[in-house]
């Protein structure tokens, strides 16, 4: 996962409920302080619907040190590499 993709999905992607941008909603989220909403923004733009255990809060936990869009994409690539990456197949 690079950022340039997270920030490309970000920025495509649309709440169903609102129509507001997930990188709209994530930067409001880092403004406000509520990054569990910035959080469930990337996860959402992302298609992560089950993270593994900790991982939810281990990315708010990064969105805290975020001030630019960039940052938040940079944090996206780096968390969703790290829980998301798959195995080559072996055998």
């Amino acid at each position: 996962m690079t950022p340039d993709y997270v920030l490309s999905s970000l920025t495509k992607g649309k709440s169903v409920r609102t129509g507001v941008p997930f990188l709209t909603t994530a930067m409001d989220g880092i403004a406000s302080g509520d990054f569990r909403t910035s959080a469930n923004a990337i996860m959402d733009a992302l298609w992560i619907d089950d993270p593994p255990m900790g991982a939810e809060k281990e990315l708010e936990d990064l969105l805290v040190g975020a001030r630019t869009e960039d940052d938040v994409a940079a944090i996206g690539a780096e968390w969703g590499t790290r829980h998301f990456r798959t195995s080559p197949h072996i055998g």
